[in-house]
């Protein structure tokens, strides 16, 4: 970069910090200062195509990914998740309905039209974590964040699609289940052990988990976005202080975002669309708004209550200007949805803003409404009606659970040698430890499985301890036929690797039990 693009680069750093200073005073997302200082920087002649802004913006939406994930509670999600699931299929139908019709009115293509979904039901979770965390009660805070997560998991479905310009969704389930557990293990190995040292430890582990995690994404053929959004998936379960890793890294993340937005600016063209963009953003606002607080009271929830925790579901996500950018770089035709992506993330937060600190005057309305319409006896016919749900028999759900466990053991293994390999050659010597390791670990699942279900179920009893050892001796033989692929069946090596991989498996018996049951804690 040359003396003269230092010098544009310090001017728009300039105006970016006052502009945002600006929108900040009153209550209007930094953001669209941000992209509004990326189109100055064009015309002070910065070359955004550099080699350096290449990397600054790959390093943003993969730590923004990181970070996501690492903000997802999986255990509170577990225990919440039907209730999330209806909630998140629910805003998904109502705002494709409504964004059809947008769709119709100003003839956005198919492609513009899934992203404008993606943008209108995605929830900025950061933004809603700091509106509602002293405001609504845990209950409340809790399902927030659930449906947040789930909302983002979508997100970033569209943005491996959009990527790889393909879909198969059960290659993207078990890339997912896989990078999760290696994610979590990765995690356990290199950023946990940094968490009582100082900041820089925790970035340094961080930023290097998410390049390594570059090249697992690879060998999935998944995007590095997906594969970083896993990777903080593993570390919010792995690590035993999730939200001081967030602390700690989002410095650098806000900052590599700021870069990111002077990039993303530099693509906004003037449209007729950004004529619609102001209407178009508080239609979705108040779409995802009623969506989301309609679904929740339907959920079970009382009618104030839903509607007041869907103020603070409001502010759209700035991930929908990721995704919009990142199908305009792969050549496909969404300048108008990117346009108006941007214009509604500011538009959103800012509404956000002002809803959630007047919420006591938006309650007192509702309340009106509650009692002149009657809608206390719908509010007991809801709850009543929520009470019925469908349950799954309990041996399904064991059934489904132990063959979702077991494939992400032995594909995770399997991948796990296959990094290792990518990473250096001599390092597959190290993986032969998991010839026996990972063989073990299904027998252990397999043993503990058929024990906690013996004598439950009567005559079904047998039929199901078959199907396990069905399953067992599936995986086992997979994972093994892949190892020796790998080592082009080398006898000597194989039995080296066996007499290794049992004397570390014996010793080190009790850590892999307790890894075993992490895992399946995961699940």
């Amino acid at each position: 970069m040359f003396v003269s693009e230092f010098t544009s680069l310090a001017e728009v750093l300039v105006i970016a910090s006052f502009l945002g200073l600006l929108l900040r005073r009153i209550n209007v997302s930094p953001v669209i200062a941000y992209l509004v200082s990326g189109i100055i920087g064009v015309e002070l002649g910065l070359n955004y195509s550099s080699s350096i802004f290449q990397f600054l913006t790959f390093l943003a939406v993969n730590l923004l990914s990181f970070e996501m994930g690492v903000s997802v509670n999986l255990i509170d999600l577990k225990k919440i998740f039907r209730r999330a699931l209806f909630i998140v299929l629910t805003e998904f139908l109502v705002v494709t309905t409504v964004v059809m019709l947008i769709s119709l009115f100003i003839r956005l293509n198919f492609i513009s039209t899934i992203l404008l979904v993606v943008i209108g039901f995605n929830t900025s979770t950061s933004i809603a974590y700091k509106l509602a965390e002293k405001t609504l009660d845990q209950n409340d805070l809790k399902i927030v964040l659930s449906v947040s997560s789930l909302e983002d998991t979508v997100a970033f479905v569209v943005l491996g699609v959009i990527s790889s310009n393909s879909f198969n969704l059960i290659e993207i389930i078990v890339s997912a289940l896989i990078s999760i557990t290696l994610g979590y293990l990765i995690s356990k190995l290199l950023i946990n052990p940094t968490i009582n040292f100082s900041d820089d430890s925790i970035i340094l582990s961080g930023v290097a988990s998410v390049f390594l995690f570059n090249i697992l994404s690879q060998l999935l053929n998944i995007p590095s976005t997906l594969a970083s959004f896993l990777l903080g998936i593993g570390t919010s379960y792995a690590s035993s202080d999730s939200e001081k890793i967030v602390k700690s890294i989002k410095p650098l993340t806000d900052f590599t975002l700021i870069l990111f937005f002077f990039v993303a600016g530099s693509y906004i063209k003037l449209s007729t669309y950004l004529f619609y963009a102001l209407p178009i953003s508080i239609v979705l606002v108040l779409t995802k708004y009623i969506a989301f607080s309609t679904a929740y009271w339907i959920s079970g929830i009382e009618f104030i209550r839903a509607f007041r925790t869907g103020l603070f579901m409001s502010s759209l996500s700035e991930f929908g200007i990721v995704i919009s950018l990142t199908a305009l770089q792969e050549g496909l035709p969404v300048l108008s949805a990117y346009n108006i992506s941007s214009i509604v993330v500011a538009i959103s937060s800012t509404i956000a803003s002002i809803v959630t600190t007047r919420n006591k005057a938006i309650i007192s309305i509702l309340n009106k409404i509650y009692y002149k319409l009657s809608l206390n006896k719908v509010d007991n016919i809801v709850r009543r009606a929520s009470s019925h749900q469908f349950k799954i028999p309990e041996i399904v759900i064991v059934m489904v659970r132990y063959i979702i466990i077991s494939v992400t053991i032995t594909f995770s293994g399997a991948y796990l040698i296959y990094l290792l390999y990518t990473i250096s050659p001599f390092l597959i010597y190290v993986s032969y430890i998991l010839i026996v390791v990972i063989p073990a670990m299904l027998f252990i699942l397999l043993v503990t499985t058929t024990n906690n279900i013996r004598g439950k179920y009567g005559e079904a009893e047998f039929i199901v301890e078959l199907f396990f050892v069905i399953v067992f001796i599936i995986n086992v033989f997979e994972f093994e036929i892949f190892f020796l692929k790998l080592i082009s069946f080398n006898i000597i090596a194989f039995i080296l690797s066996i007499v290794i991989g049992s004397i570390i498996t014996i010793l080190s018996f009790s850590r892999i039990k307790k890894l075993l049951e992490d895992i399946e804690k995961l699940f």
